[in-house]
């Protein structure tokens, strides 16, 4: 043994300036055709970027048909070394395709389409079968469009022929190969697969029919003496230089180039033969003595790996059965029962969601039944609401034409000198004639504002209101309705500050409750009096008996001497054209909305308005309003 050791050395010894010279042409070749190789490959991934951009490809209201005749186009008048295009969209669905052989399936889960979707350009650098019959790769990038989001993904199938061209200009020109020494070129995956060889050989198929190395992919200096298949050879290994890269990738290449040395180095190979089938066979003796030796200690230990491997997967249906140590065997009880546990919960649970999924199907035919119901009330409800709009809208511009003409020339007959040709009779005529147009003014102007109440459509303009001016001007715009019967009109103004109100609607509600107090007052000695009165929400006590300031009310009250309100009338007294059958309101009339107006407008407040019931002096109507 020590002999064919130092034999070994001396061949070594002469065959280094051999080596040394093939090393030095194989390893200038070799970066020269990875170089060559990264720049082919930028040039097709700058011409894929630039087809990306085509804004024709972004706009899905193009006709298919013109955008793969586009593609088609630029396929056949370029110099592009893809044979076809397929452009999918966000989901993984192929839309459209060049090729005789559309892709199948969808591509969602497919690691180029999750690159492109991120935004990345990729290349897959594993070969497979593609257009035409042909082998290639996979190379994709997203399609943006005009506000820069991805629109699309296209993907473009590259032959693997442009390899080819890039070697035989590299390598067969430059002349490195003669009859003395001959090499084999090889590119391959960091996954150990051989991408493309130069001979037609492959040292190993794998199982979708792939060469893969038939020896572990040397390390990562770049070059490496081995000796493989029995014969002396010189191997350079070149990787793929990653600083010019323009993508992504499933990887990276590195070339292989090996050359024979045999027609050279016939004794040293001898040499080394020999030793290496001495070393085997002393190698494959050991094995096979410890191989005996651990099998029996191991077996049982992979069986129950292997069970708990198909646990892990979720194959519960197999039985686990082991037979060694005592220790093994309770391990393997414990797993069985560990499965079967399992496998019974999980027809449980399957159980379990096929009746949920069933009672949820059922809830949700129920909802799709319901919300049909639904849609269709509402429908008619806009219908109806609709045609009480354009009901109402009519009737106002029928109402208001012939009352607007005679309002006026009423007002032109009692101002100034023409009421002096006016005897007692005409001009009490007139009066009456003017003062049942404004009521009538004011019957269309209720109608209106109820039917805004009812549609939310009642503008509210809130503003911080002095509480003694809201009151000192509604007094002096009211007065005038207590001459006809003399009756005394009071205020009582018990709180200060203001209050979050539209002062308009507000005067409106008092202008309603005043007006039917002084319907309803005696002929003489009648009174009238509003009172305004600092007040707390019931919400506003705080737990230990505080007052909470920040949610003050104020109330406001509107009482009269009157003939008061029976407390069986008091229940429907702000409804809707509500009328409590008297002499007084056959005498004074009235529409029944004056009152349904005040609550629509106090609640919109956020108040809320009432009758007290305890007073027995006539009627006591109050309403509450949010201090500011």
């Amino acid at each position: 043994m020590g002999s064919i050791i130092i034999t070994s050395m001396l061949s070594l010894q002469n065959i280094s300036g051999v080596r040394a010279k093939f090393y030095d042409i194989f390893e200038m070749s070799g970066i020269q055709l990875m170089n060559r190789l990264s720049v082919e490959v930028n040039e097709i991934v700058d011409e894929l970027n630039h087809l990306s951009t085509y804004t024709i490809l972004a706009n899905s209201s193009t006709p298919i048909n013109e955008q793969i005749n586009m593609l088609q186009r630029h396929i056949n008048f370029s110099n592009s070394e893809y044979l076809a295009v397929s452009i999918y969209d966000t989901n993984g669905t192929v839309i459209m395709h060049t090729s005789d052989k559309p892709p199948e399936g969808n591509v969602l889960q497919e690691e180029f389409f999750k690159q492109s979707l991120a935004g990345e350009t990729y290349f897959d650098k594993n070969p497979e079968e593609i257009a035409f019959n042909q082998t290639g790769f996979h190379l994709s990038v997203p399609i943006y469009d005009s506000n820069k989001v991805i629109k699309r993904i296209m993907d473009v199938e590259v032959s693997i022929s442009f390899i080819d061209n890039v070697v035989n200009n590299t390598l067969f020109d430059d002349g490195i190969e003669n009859s003395s020494f001959h090499f084999t070129g090889r590119i391959v995956h960091s996954d150990g697969s051989v991408i493309y060889s130069t001979s037609q050989k492959n040292d190993l198929k794998n199982m979708d029919g792939r060469p893969d190395l038939n020896f572990p992919l040397p390390g990562p200096s770049i070059t490496e003496y081995e000796k493989r298949n029995s014969q002396n050879t010189i191997l350079i290994t070149v990787p793929e230089s990653e600083s010019a890269r323009k993508y992504q990738s499933d990887g990276n290449w590195t070339l292989l180039l090996e050359g024979n040395l045999s027609p050279l180095m016939s004794d040293y190979n001898k040499t080394v033969n020999d030793f290496l089938i001495s070393s085997t066979l002393i190698l494959l003796a050991a094995v096979g003595v410890t191989i005996v030796a651990v099998k029996k200690i191991t077996s049982p230990i992979t069986h129950l790996k292997n069970s708990a491997l198909d646990l892990s997967k979720g194959n519960f249906g197999k039985e686990i059965t082991v037979e060694g140590s005592n220790e093994v065997k309770d391990l393997s009880i414990s797993l069985e029962v560990m499965r079967r546990n399992i496998e019974n919960s999980k027809k449980n649970l399957i159980r379990k969601v096929r009746e949920r999924t069933r009672d949820l199907e059922r809830a949700n035919e129920e909802l799709r039944t319901k919300e049909f119901q639904v849609n269709s009330i509402n429908n008619e409800l806009i219908i109806s609401n609709r045609a009480k709009e354009e009901f109402l809208s009519m009737i106002s511009h029928e109402l208001k034409t012939p009352i607007t003409p005679m309002k006026l020339y009423i007002e032109m007959m009692l101002k100034g000198n023409k009421s002096a040709n006016l005897n007692e009779f005409q001009r009490k005529a007139l009066f009456i004639m003017h003062k049942n147009i404004l009521k009538l003014e004011t019957i269309i102007e209720d109608i209106f504002t109820v039917y805004k109440l009812e549609l939310n459509n009642f503008p509210i303009n809130k503003e911080n209101t002095n509480i003694v001016e809201l009151v000192e001007n509604n007094m002096s715009g009211l007065s005038p309705l207590m001459k006809d019967k003399n009756i005394q009109f009071n205020s009582i103004v018990n709180a200060t500050g203001s209050v979050l109100c539209d002062p308009v609607r507000i005067s409106q509600v008092l202008f309603n409750l005043v007006n039917n107090a002084v319907d309803h007052v005696p002929e003489h000695g009648g009174e009238i009096t509003i009172r305004v009165d600092e007040g707390v929400k019931p919400s506003a006590i705080s737990p230990n008996g505080n007052d909470n300031k920040d949610h003050k009310s104020v109330i406001f009250t509107v009482k009269d001497n009157g003939i008061g309100i029976q407390p069986e009338n008091i229940e429907g007294l702000f409804k809707k054209f509500y009328q409590i059958d008297t002499g007084i309101r056959r005498k004074y009339g009235g529409t029944g909305l004056g009152l349904a107006i005040c609550k629509g407008i106090i609640e919109s407040h956020g108040g809320k308005i009432w009758i007290d019931s305890s007073y027995l002096n006539g009627a006591s109507f109050k309403f509450s309003l949010n201090a500011f």
